[in-house]
């Protein structure tokens, strides 16, 4: 890694993977395999419910979304930490991957209006401007196009119970961590028109105080377990750590109507 390289770019290397999330690949059957099975799902049937094949994933990290993807459709992906994009060259071989950073905007070989969809899994959340990455990926797209992005849910059950000892609160580099409807107006805000709101479930045990984890395991896991097996966004907006928006680019016969 060079020192001309941004500081940020500098944060997100080997160790912050392994700190922050305690993985550096994936393990089989484990909440980071089961949590790429079941975007990577969603993505899928997004694509081909619009007869579309190029998506771009923004913060694609070691490129394991991709890496399921880029068989069936034309695959891309940018992220600002240049070892990520390192571990995407070995785990996602057949996918285009750069660094790159969204809020300074996406580098001419992305090209403007040419993706079908463009997804952002857990990246919003980590930039000084969201609402200028948002704008970024909607540029991206295709009249017509969709955006699909998941951010920490402030509003959950589990950031008030939980308050300091909240996941979302133990990455140190979380600095947009907005209300859910602030998310929506920045949605909107940067032409999109959001037709979708969704949730992950609980899963950041323990969540009751005094009440042993394997008791509050069946209580919270059902709702997300049969959402990551059916493969679909299934439960209401609020029932999760993170909200997922799914959202759409006007085409030109929308905007004359």
């Amino acid at each position: 890694m060079s020192s001309g390289e941004p500081e940020t770019n500098k944060v997100y290397d080997e160790q912050y993977f392994k700190e922050t999330y305690g993985f550096d690949g994936l393990r089989r059957f484990d909440i980071h395999w089961w949590s790429i099975r079941w975007y990577a799902g969603m993505v899928e049937r997004c694509l081909r419910a619009m007869g579309g094949r190029r998506i771009l994933e923004i913060g694609c990290g070691h490129g394991f979304m991709l890496a399921r993807l880029e068989r069936q459709f034309e695959t891309y992906g940018v992220d600002i930490s240049s070892y990520a994009i390192e571990q995407a060259a070995r785990f996602a071989p057949n996918s285009t991957c750069q660094v790159a950073d969204v809020e300074a905007g996406l580098p001419p070989q992305f090209e403007t209006g040419s993706y079908d969809l463009v997804v952002a899994k857990y990246v919003f959340e980590h930039l000084k401007d969201p609402l200028r990455a948002v704008r970024t990926a909607a540029s991206m797209l295709k009249p017509g196009g969709e955006l699909f992005f998941s951010v920490p849910n402030t509003g959950s059950l589990g950031a008030r119970w939980k308050g300091e000892a909240w996941y979302a609160l133990q990455d140190p580099t979380h600095c947009s961590l907005l209300a859910p409807q602030e998310w929506l107006t920045i949605a909107r805000e940067a032409g999109l028109q959001v037709y979708r709101e969704s949730a992950d479930g609980y899963w950041d045990f323990p969540y009751l105080r005094g009440l042993p984890v394997w008791v509050q395991f069946p209580l919270f896991i059902g709702p997300t377990a049969l959402s990551c097996l059916s493969g679909r966004a299934i439960l209401p907006p609020r029932w999760g750590e993170n909200i997922l928006v799914f959202a759409r680019k006007p085409r030109v016969s929308d905007a004359v109507q």
